[in-house]
């Protein structure tokens, strides 16, 4: 580094000063003057110096392993270190070296022959393996380099420095990119620590951080947002679904809302994130939960577009703030795990008010399971043999009747997984926009044989018999 920086002051004396922080140009440098010199500009300017990029692979040497390398600095779990990547010519191996004196290998790469050198180490073994061409990406313009390992001479130029950079991620010019990078992959979130409603519903701590308690519960609402988000682009572009203006808000409706997780988040990503004019609405039958989530609601400002009210799926009296008594029908109807027939009592309301859009995540599924024991004929006596096979058809069954009832009232369904089982095992999502399609006879003889099949008609079927009854007319 003494010789790198010797070097340099004699090359900046010849220039009419240079700053610090070059490396010397010219067609006579020493190799190892520039060797010394480029390591040096690499570990003691990291916030200042971008990619560094070897290529040409001089034959019979150590670069032929590799037809190119690169490396620049990154910063991962809170740690710099210098990323190398190498490639051959199918594939890229990367490692990560950390600063001599914070250990040497940070993170191995794919090939997992790497010996726990540091950073310096890394450089200088690439330097030295027998590449003809540098590029060093500095943030007061890069250097070519020529290496002529046969005459131990190294033709160095410099760019304009006018064409760097962008430092530290804010953009000067376009070209350059430099210093330390984030390399921790920040995962997608629609709710962070930093919505105001997570800490009013206990889900979010003094700090900001997710409760351990509720990360399950964050996870569930997290997952279930981003199909709302993705959803209600699919009702509106298609035109199922208009958006929610000043004179006429999106109407969403939650039935059985609870502590009102989903509800709040859903307000949050529509109204505040969005900015989608929206009125809500969560119906609990429970007095403690209309009561808590109305004070929230007060607390957070958001009393004007929300109301909750105490009532059974099936039976309360849904009206929106706006009092509007023409136009009264909700447009997005949201249900987490509604008990049992709870559940198809939130589908009865979605197609009796015609909702353009209806996400419901199903729970428990008893009733379908006593059908089937009162069934006139077991379809598979293996399946009802056992116990536990006997309940997870059951619910099978039952979700399976759901979509295709939606699907016979001019619904498009999709039936998913909304999250991964380690959070809740009850993570099927029915997703239904309304599209007014009719039903084919082919779908009506599907529904036909599977109510034959099992012995049973649906508690939803019940349900919605007259209206079941009319769309069957149509076809």
């Amino acid at each position: 580094i003494a010789r790198a920086r010797e070097t340099t002051r004699a090359s900046d004396a010849r220039d009419g000063g240079a700053t610090a922080g070059t490396m010397p140009t010219g067609t006579k440098v020493a190799l190892d003057d520039a060797r010394a010199a480029c390591v040096a500009l690499a570990l003691e300017e990291a916030d200042a110096v971008g990619k560094i990029t070897l290529t040409g692979p001089g034959r019979g040497t150590a670069a032929e392993a590799h037809r190119r390398v690169e490396f620049r600095w990154v910063t991962i779990r809170g740690r710099t270190a210098l990323q190398r990547t190498r490639y051959d010519e199918r594939q890229a191996f990367t490692s990560n070296h950390a600063i001599e004196g914070e250990g040497g290998l940070v993170s191995k790469s794919a090939s997992g022959d790497e010996d726990a050198i540091g950073a310096r180490e890394a450089l200088e073994e690439a330097l030295r393996a027998g590449y003809k061409h540098w590029r060093v990406e500095h943030a007061r313009g890069g250097y070519n380099v020529t290496a002529n390992a046969k005459k131990d001479r190294a033709t160095i130029s410099r760019d304009n420095a006018s064409k760097g950079t962008l430092i530290d991620g804010n953009a000067r010019t376009q070209t350059i990119v430099v210093g330390p990078q984030g390399h921790d992959r920040e995962k997608s979130r629609l709710l962070t620590g930093e919505d105001p409603f997570l800490r009013y519903v206990g889900v979010v701590a003094k700090d900001g951080t997710i409760k351990a308690s509720k990360r399950d519960k964050y996870k569930q609402v997290e997952e279930f947002l981003k199909i709302l988000n993705v959803a209600y682009d699919t009702a509106t572009s298609a035109g199922h679904m208009k958006g929610g203006d000043e004179t006429r808000p999106l109407r969403v409706c939650d039935l059985g809302c609870g502590n009102a997780y989903l509800t709040f988040g859903a307000y949050s990503l529509l109204s505040s994130k969005r900015r989608v004019p929206t009125n809500v609405v969560g119906v609990d039958v429970k007095r403690q939960a209309r009561e808590h989530n109305s004070r929230v609601a007060k607390e957070l400002g958001w009393d004007a577009s929300m109301r909750f009210i105490e009532g059974t799926i099936a039976d309360a009296d849904v009206t929106f703030v706006d009092g509007s008594e023409e136009d009264a029908f909700t447009d997005v109807v949201l249900a987490l795990h509604a008990c049992d027939t709870a559940t198809d009592e939130s589908i009865v309301r979605t197609v009796r008010w015609c909702a353009p859009l209806a996400l419901i995540a199903p729970c428990c599924h008893h009733d379908l399971q006593v059908r089937l024991k009162s069934a006139p004929h077991v379809a598979f006596p293996p399946m009802a043999r056992h116990g536990i096979l006997s309940e997870r058809l059951g619910d099978v069954l039952t979700d399976a009747f759901r979509a295709h009832i939606l699907r016979l009232l001019g619904y498009r369904v999709d039936v998913m997984e909304f999250v991964g089982g380690e959070h809740t095992p009850r993570n099927t999502l029915i997703r239904a926009i309304r599209t007014n399609a009719s039903a084919s006879k082919a779908a009506w003889e599907e529904y036909d044989h599977m109510c034959s099949t099992w012995g049973v008609t649906p508690f939803l079927a019940d349900a919605l018999a007259e209206e079941l009854a009319v769309a069957r007319r149509a076809i």
